[in-house]
Protein backbone atom coordinates (compact mmCIF):
# COMPACT_ATOMS: atom_id res chain seq x y z
CA UNK A 1 0.00 0.00 0.00
CA UNK A 2 2.97 2.45 0.61
CA UNK A 3 4.29 1.95 -2.24
CA UNK A 4 1.26 2.08 -3.97
CA UNK A 5 0.97 6.08 -2.61
CA UNK A 6 4.40 6.75 -3.48
CA UNK A 7 4.22 6.00 -7.05
CA UNK A 8 0.74 7.54 -6.91
CA UNK A 9 2.57 10.99 -5.18
CA UNK A 10 5.13 10.86 -7.84
CA UNK A 11 3.16 10.59 -10.89
CA UNK A 12 1.17 13.66 -9.42
CA UNK A 13 4.33 15.33 -8.54
CA UNK A 14 5.73 14.90 -11.69
CA UNK A 15 2.01 15.88 -13.64
CA UNK A 16 2.24 19.13 -11.53
CA UNK A 17 5.95 19.67 -12.62
CA UNK A 18 5.24 19.54 -16.28
CA UNK A 19 2.66 21.73 -16.59
CA UNK A 20 4.53 23.80 -14.64
CA UNK A 21 7.47 23.26 -17.03
CA UNK A 22 4.97 23.99 -19.92
CA UNK A 23 3.55 27.06 -18.39
CA UNK A 24 7.00 28.71 -18.42
CA UNK A 25 8.12 27.69 -21.59
CA UNK A 26 11.34 25.24 -20.15
CA UNK A 27 10.12 22.51 -22.38
CA UNK A 28 11.20 23.66 -25.82
CA UNK A 29 12.08 19.94 -26.96
CA UNK A 30 8.41 19.80 -27.16
CA UNK A 31 7.87 22.57 -29.62
CA UNK A 32 8.18 22.30 -33.11
CA UNK A 33 11.08 23.61 -35.21
CA UNK A 34 10.53 26.99 -36.31
CA UNK A 35 11.70 30.57 -37.45
CA UNK A 36 9.19 31.70 -34.56
CA UNK A 37 10.30 32.44 -30.76
CA UNK A 38 10.58 29.91 -28.69
CA UNK A 39 7.59 30.84 -26.33
CA UNK A 40 5.52 31.46 -29.96
CA UNK A 41 5.93 27.88 -30.87
CA UNK A 42 3.76 24.95 -31.33
CA UNK A 43 3.79 21.85 -29.97
CA UNK A 44 5.09 19.25 -31.57
CA UNK A 45 2.71 15.89 -31.04
CA UNK A 46 5.55 13.22 -31.80
CA UNK A 47 7.90 14.61 -29.56
CA UNK A 48 4.61 15.04 -26.81
CA UNK A 49 3.92 11.36 -27.77
CA UNK A 50 7.93 10.42 -27.16
CA UNK A 51 7.77 12.09 -23.58
CA UNK A 52 4.75 10.56 -22.81
CA UNK A 53 6.01 7.28 -23.12
CA UNK A 54 9.19 7.12 -21.74
CA UNK A 55 7.89 8.67 -18.51
CA UNK A 56 5.38 6.15 -18.29
CA UNK A 57 7.78 3.32 -18.55
CA UNK A 58 10.25 5.04 -16.04
CA UNK A 59 7.71 5.54 -13.70
CA UNK A 60 6.45 2.17 -14.27
CA UNK A 61 10.15 0.72 -13.61
CA UNK A 62 10.42 2.71 -10.39
CA UNK A 63 7.10 1.74 -9.47
CA UNK A 64 7.79 -2.00 -9.95
CA UNK A 65 11.07 -1.59 -8.28
CA UNK A 66 9.95 -0.49 -5.27
CA UNK A 67 7.17 -3.03 -4.78
CA UNK A 68 9.30 -6.01 -5.97
CA UNK A 69 12.17 -4.79 -4.85
CA UNK A 70 13.57 -5.78 -8.15
CA UNK A 71 14.08 -4.37 -11.77
CA UNK A 72 10.83 -5.55 -14.01
CA UNK A 73 11.59 -7.65 -17.09
CA UNK A 74 10.93 -5.46 -20.22
CA UNK A 75 8.62 -7.65 -22.97
CA UNK A 76 8.86 -7.04 -26.38
CA UNK A 77 5.88 -5.10 -26.99
CA UNK A 78 7.63 -2.30 -24.80
CA UNK A 79 10.33 -2.08 -27.27
CA UNK A 80 8.60 -2.57 -30.27
CA UNK A 81 6.30 0.14 -28.72
CA UNK A 82 9.27 2.64 -28.36
CA UNK A 83 10.44 1.77 -32.16
CA UNK A 84 7.08 3.34 -33.14
CA UNK A 85 6.85 5.94 -30.98
CA UNK A 86 10.60 6.69 -32.03
CA UNK A 87 9.94 5.88 -35.54
CA UNK A 88 7.08 8.52 -35.75
CA UNK A 89 8.75 11.36 -34.04
CA UNK A 90 11.90 10.76 -36.44
CA UNK A 91 9.40 10.65 -39.72
CA UNK A 92 8.06 14.00 -38.37
CA UNK A 93 11.45 15.69 -37.79
CA UNK A 94 12.79 14.18 -41.04
CA UNK A 95 9.29 15.74 -42.61
CA UNK A 96 9.73 19.35 -41.23
CA UNK A 97 13.70 19.48 -42.03
CA UNK A 98 13.05 18.88 -45.83
CA UNK A 99 10.11 21.35 -46.10
CA UNK A 100 11.78 23.85 -43.75
CA UNK A 101 14.72 23.79 -46.71
CA UNK A 102 12.41 24.31 -49.31
CA UNK A 103 11.93 27.81 -50.59
CA UNK A 104 8.62 27.37 -52.30
CA UNK A 105 6.53 25.93 -49.21
CA UNK A 106 5.45 28.46 -46.76
CA UNK A 107 5.28 26.40 -43.28
CA UNK A 108 2.61 27.07 -41.10
CA UNK A 109 5.49 26.60 -38.13
CA UNK A 110 7.02 29.46 -39.16
CA UNK A 111 3.75 31.98 -39.39
CA UNK A 112 1.33 30.65 -36.81
CA UNK A 113 1.66 30.96 -33.20
CA UNK A 114 0.94 28.54 -30.63
CA UNK A 115 -2.61 28.35 -29.58
CA UNK A 116 -2.11 25.89 -26.60
CA UNK A 117 -0.97 22.37 -25.81
CA UNK A 118 -4.14 20.82 -26.54
CA UNK A 119 -5.49 22.83 -29.83
CA UNK A 120 -1.47 22.42 -31.01
CA UNK A 121 -0.79 18.52 -31.00
CA UNK A 122 -4.52 18.40 -32.35
CA UNK A 123 -4.32 20.75 -35.16
CA UNK A 124 -2.76 21.05 -38.35
CA UNK A 125 -2.42 23.99 -40.63
CA UNK A 126 -6.62 23.23 -41.33
CA UNK A 127 -7.35 23.10 -38.18
CA UNK A 128 -8.39 19.65 -35.83
CA UNK A 129 -7.19 16.66 -37.70
CA UNK A 130 -8.78 13.55 -37.11
CA UNK A 131 -5.58 11.54 -37.19
CA UNK A 132 -4.13 13.45 -34.69
CA UNK A 133 -7.32 13.17 -32.40
CA UNK A 134 -7.12 9.33 -33.15
CA UNK A 135 -3.32 8.84 -32.31
CA UNK A 136 -3.83 10.98 -28.99
CA UNK A 137 -6.82 9.41 -28.02
CA UNK A 138 -5.64 5.69 -28.46
CA UNK A 139 -1.94 6.36 -26.89
CA UNK A 140 -4.33 7.65 -23.68
CA UNK A 141 -6.39 4.71 -23.78
CA UNK A 142 -3.38 2.19 -24.03
CA UNK A 143 -1.32 4.45 -21.39
CA UNK A 144 -3.85 4.12 -19.10
CA UNK A 145 -3.89 0.12 -19.46
CA UNK A 146 -0.11 -0.02 -19.33
CA UNK A 147 -0.63 2.26 -15.71
CA UNK A 148 -3.17 -0.36 -14.89
CA UNK A 149 -1.25 -3.10 -15.63
CA UNK A 150 1.98 -2.05 -13.52
CA UNK A 151 -0.29 -0.82 -10.57
CA UNK A 152 -2.45 -4.64 -10.83
CA UNK A 153 0.23 -6.82 -11.96
CA UNK A 154 3.51 -5.23 -10.65
CA UNK A 155 4.97 -6.13 -13.97
CA UNK A 156 5.38 -3.78 -17.42
CA UNK A 157 2.69 -4.79 -20.03
CA UNK A 158 3.73 -6.94 -22.63
CA UNK A 159 1.08 -4.98 -25.45
CA UNK A 160 -0.16 -7.96 -27.70
CA UNK A 161 0.30 -7.87 -31.36
CA UNK A 162 -2.69 -6.19 -32.31
CA UNK A 163 -2.09 -3.23 -30.43
CA UNK A 164 1.06 -2.53 -31.83
CA UNK A 165 -0.38 -2.98 -35.00
CA UNK A 166 -3.27 -0.81 -34.30
CA UNK A 167 -0.94 1.88 -32.49
CA UNK A 168 1.47 1.54 -35.80
CA UNK A 169 -1.31 2.20 -38.10
CA UNK A 170 -1.91 5.10 -35.99
CA UNK A 171 0.89 6.65 -35.68
CA UNK A 172 1.53 5.90 -39.67
CA UNK A 173 -1.48 7.48 -40.58
CA UNK A 174 0.17 10.55 -38.59
CA UNK A 175 3.42 10.69 -40.57
CA UNK A 176 1.90 10.50 -43.69
CA UNK A 177 -0.97 13.26 -43.20
CA UNK A 178 1.95 15.40 -42.23
CA UNK A 179 3.67 15.49 -45.78
CA UNK A 180 0.51 17.18 -47.11
CA UNK A 181 0.23 19.79 -44.83
CA UNK A 182 2.83 22.58 -46.02
CA UNK A 183 3.43 21.73 -49.75
CA UNK A 184 3.29 25.00 -52.47
CA UNK A 185 0.40 26.07 -53.94
CA UNK A 186 -0.49 24.59 -57.38
CA UNK A 187 -0.54 26.73 -60.06
CA UNK A 188 -3.15 26.20 -62.77
CA UNK A 189 -1.60 27.18 -66.55
CA UNK A 190 -4.45 29.46 -68.10
CA UNK A 191 -7.61 28.49 -69.71
CA UNK A 192 -7.67 27.78 -73.66
CA UNK A 193 -10.85 28.95 -74.71
CA UNK A 194 -11.57 26.61 -78.31
CA UNK A 195 -13.43 29.01 -80.81
CA UNK A 196 -16.69 29.13 -80.96
CA UNK A 197 -18.05 27.30 -84.21
CA UNK A 198 -20.61 30.05 -85.48
CA UNK A 199 -17.81 32.41 -84.88
CA UNK A 200 -16.75 33.37 -88.67
CA UNK A 201 -13.93 32.55 -90.49
CA UNK A 202 -11.05 35.41 -90.54
CA UNK A 203 -10.87 37.06 -93.64
CA UNK A 204 -8.02 36.03 -96.15
CA UNK A 205 -4.92 38.07 -96.12
CA UNK A 206 -4.83 40.63 -99.12
CA UNK A 207 -3.29 39.76 -102.38
CA UNK A 208 0.40 41.28 -102.43
CA UNK A 209 0.60 44.24 -104.73
CA UNK A 210 2.79 43.61 -107.77
CA UNK A 211 4.59 46.84 -109.36
CA UNK A 212 5.20 46.53 -113.53
CA UNK A 213 8.26 46.80 -114.66
CA UNK A 214 9.90 50.80 -114.61
CA UNK A 215 10.05 52.14 -118.40
CA UNK A 216 13.48 52.78 -119.76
Amino acid sequence: MHAITYSCSAALFLIVLFAILVRKDFVAFLRDTSTLPVAQRSFSLASTLTFYWTALIILSICYIGIVNDALPVIDNGVLILMGIVAGTTTAGKVIDANQSQDPNIARSQDTTPSSGFLTDILSDSNGISVSRFQTVMFNIIYGCVFVSAVISQHELYDFPSQTLTLLGISSGAYALLKIPENTPPTVNPPAVVPPSVNQPAPAPPPPPIVQPPAQT
